[in-house]
Protein backbone atom coordinates (compact mmCIF):
# COMPACT_ATOMS: atom_id res chain seq x y z
CA UNK A 1 0.00 0.00 0.00
CA UNK A 2 2.61 2.45 0.95
CA UNK A 3 4.29 1.52 -2.48
CA UNK A 4 0.99 2.78 -4.44
CA UNK A 5 1.19 5.99 -2.55
CA UNK A 6 4.59 6.68 -2.91
CA UNK A 7 4.58 5.83 -6.66
CA UNK A 8 1.26 8.30 -7.14
CA UNK A 9 3.08 11.04 -5.29
CA UNK A 10 5.88 10.97 -7.36
CA UNK A 11 3.95 10.72 -10.83
CA UNK A 12 2.08 13.85 -10.04
CA UNK A 13 5.30 15.47 -8.70
CA UNK A 14 7.25 14.05 -11.71
CA UNK A 15 3.75 15.54 -14.19
CA UNK A 16 4.02 18.77 -12.55
CA UNK A 17 7.18 19.77 -14.18
CA UNK A 18 6.17 21.14 -17.55
CA UNK A 19 8.68 21.51 -19.72
CA UNK A 20 6.47 23.78 -21.69
CA UNK A 21 8.79 26.73 -21.95
CA UNK A 22 6.85 28.75 -25.07
CA UNK A 23 6.15 32.15 -25.42
CA UNK A 24 2.74 33.10 -26.08
CA UNK A 25 2.25 36.41 -27.73
CA UNK A 26 0.01 39.20 -26.91
CA UNK A 27 -2.86 39.05 -29.46
CA UNK A 28 -3.57 42.80 -29.19
CA UNK A 29 -0.02 44.26 -29.43
CA UNK A 30 1.60 41.00 -31.22
CA UNK A 31 4.37 41.65 -28.47
CA UNK A 32 6.41 39.05 -26.86
CA UNK A 33 7.55 39.07 -23.39
CA UNK A 34 11.03 38.25 -22.35
CA UNK A 35 11.11 35.83 -19.95
CA UNK A 36 13.28 37.21 -16.28
CA UNK A 37 14.78 35.87 -13.83
CA UNK A 38 11.80 36.31 -11.19
CA UNK A 39 8.66 36.35 -13.67
CA UNK A 40 7.25 35.72 -17.18
CA UNK A 41 8.10 39.55 -18.36
CA UNK A 42 11.74 40.89 -17.62
CA UNK A 43 10.34 44.37 -18.34
CA UNK A 44 7.65 44.27 -15.72
CA UNK A 45 9.08 41.85 -13.09
CA UNK A 46 12.02 42.29 -10.70
CA UNK A 47 15.28 41.87 -11.98
CA UNK A 48 19.18 40.57 -10.18
CA UNK A 49 20.47 43.83 -11.28
CA UNK A 50 17.93 46.21 -9.90
CA UNK A 51 17.88 43.83 -6.55
CA UNK A 52 21.61 44.76 -6.63
CA UNK A 53 21.50 48.15 -7.46
CA UNK A 54 23.52 47.81 -10.56
CA UNK A 55 20.98 49.64 -12.78
CA UNK A 56 20.04 52.96 -12.17
CA UNK A 57 16.10 53.57 -12.13
CA UNK A 58 14.39 56.69 -11.60
CA UNK A 59 11.81 55.52 -9.33
CA UNK A 60 14.55 54.37 -6.99
CA UNK A 61 13.36 56.85 -4.61
CA UNK A 62 12.14 56.88 -0.58
CA UNK A 63 9.15 58.01 0.20
CA UNK A 64 9.53 58.60 3.76
CA UNK A 65 11.70 61.16 5.26
CA UNK A 66 14.17 59.47 8.15
CA UNK A 67 13.98 62.26 10.92
CA UNK A 68 10.09 62.41 10.19
CA UNK A 69 10.03 58.31 10.56
CA UNK A 70 12.72 58.45 13.37
CA UNK A 71 10.79 61.02 15.36
CA UNK A 72 7.09 59.35 14.87
CA UNK A 73 8.73 56.46 16.35
CA UNK A 74 10.07 58.07 19.27
CA UNK A 75 6.88 60.40 20.18
CA UNK A 76 4.53 57.41 19.68
CA UNK A 77 5.90 54.87 21.36
CA UNK A 78 4.63 55.72 24.66
CA UNK A 79 1.36 53.67 23.44
CA UNK A 80 2.08 50.20 22.00
CA UNK A 81 2.76 49.68 18.39
CA UNK A 82 0.51 47.74 16.41
CA UNK A 83 1.51 48.35 12.81
CA UNK A 84 4.60 49.91 11.35
CA UNK A 85 5.12 50.48 7.52
CA UNK A 86 8.96 51.92 6.83
CA UNK A 87 8.30 52.08 3.88
CA UNK A 88 5.06 53.24 3.44
CA UNK A 89 5.52 55.69 6.18
CA UNK A 90 2.59 54.52 8.59
CA UNK A 91 2.46 54.16 11.59
CA UNK A 92 -0.71 52.82 13.95
CA UNK A 93 -0.91 52.48 18.08
CA UNK A 94 -3.13 50.05 19.62
CA UNK A 95 -5.29 51.69 22.14
CA UNK A 96 -3.82 53.71 24.33
CA UNK A 97 -5.21 54.94 28.57
CA UNK A 98 -2.71 56.96 30.47
CA UNK A 99 -3.35 55.02 34.30
CA UNK A 100 -4.87 58.14 36.07
CA UNK A 101 -7.53 58.70 33.07
CA UNK A 102 -9.64 55.54 33.55
CA UNK A 103 -12.32 56.97 31.22
CA UNK A 104 -10.79 57.73 27.77
CA UNK A 105 -8.39 55.96 25.51
CA UNK A 106 -6.68 56.96 22.19
CA UNK A 107 -5.42 55.05 18.89
CA UNK A 108 -2.73 57.43 17.32
CA UNK A 109 -2.39 56.92 13.27
CA UNK A 110 0.90 58.78 11.79
CA UNK A 111 1.16 58.91 7.98
CA UNK A 112 4.48 60.52 6.86
CA UNK A 113 3.87 61.56 3.27
CA UNK A 114 7.20 63.26 2.14
CA UNK A 115 11.09 61.73 1.74
CA UNK A 116 11.44 65.56 2.82
CA UNK A 117 11.84 67.41 5.87
CA UNK A 118 8.78 69.79 5.84
CA UNK A 119 6.14 70.73 8.43
CA UNK A 120 3.43 69.27 5.94
CA UNK A 121 5.26 65.86 5.94
CA UNK A 122 3.36 64.01 8.45
CA UNK A 123 -0.20 63.93 9.36
CA UNK A 124 -1.61 62.86 12.39
CA UNK A 125 -5.40 60.89 13.39
CA UNK A 126 -6.04 60.77 16.40
CA UNK A 127 -9.07 58.22 17.42
CA UNK A 128 -10.67 58.81 21.06
CA UNK A 129 -13.16 56.57 23.02
CA UNK A 130 -15.29 57.60 26.03
CA UNK A 131 -15.61 54.89 28.96
CA UNK A 132 -19.79 55.25 29.85
CA UNK A 133 -21.93 52.56 30.94
CA UNK A 134 -19.63 49.74 30.79
CA UNK A 135 -19.35 50.44 27.31
CA UNK A 136 -16.41 52.30 24.68
CA UNK A 137 -19.02 54.87 22.75
CA UNK A 138 -18.31 55.44 19.13
CA UNK A 139 -14.71 56.83 18.09
CA UNK A 140 -14.66 60.16 17.35
CA UNK A 141 -11.53 62.28 16.24
CA UNK A 142 -9.44 64.95 18.42
CA UNK A 143 -7.92 67.61 15.80
CA UNK A 144 -6.39 69.20 18.84
CA UNK A 145 -4.78 66.57 19.97
CA UNK A 146 -3.37 65.61 16.64
CA UNK A 147 -1.72 68.62 15.98
CA UNK A 148 0.10 68.71 19.08
CA UNK A 149 1.40 65.58 18.60
CA UNK A 150 2.44 66.62 15.31
CA UNK A 151 4.05 69.54 16.23
CA UNK A 152 5.92 67.28 19.09
CA UNK A 153 7.18 65.26 16.22
CA UNK A 154 8.28 68.06 13.89
CA UNK A 155 10.14 69.66 17.06
CA UNK A 156 12.04 65.64 17.46
CA UNK A 157 12.65 65.29 13.59
CA UNK A 158 14.23 69.28 13.66
CA UNK A 159 16.10 68.29 16.72
CA UNK A 160 17.68 64.96 15.02
CA UNK A 161 18.27 66.39 12.09
CA UNK A 162 20.31 69.29 13.82
CA UNK A 163 22.16 65.92 16.18
CA UNK A 164 22.98 64.75 12.78
CA UNK A 165 25.10 67.44 11.41
CA UNK A 166 27.27 68.32 14.53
Amino acid sequence: MFRYILLTYILIFISSCSTNNSIVQNPITNEKPKPGLFSKDSEKGVSLSRILDLVDSTDNSINVNGYLWRASLNILSVAPLISTDALGGTIITDWYAKKNIKDKRIKIMAYIKTSELRSDGIEVKVHVQNFKNNFWSNTFLDKNLANKIEENILNEARNLRIKSTK
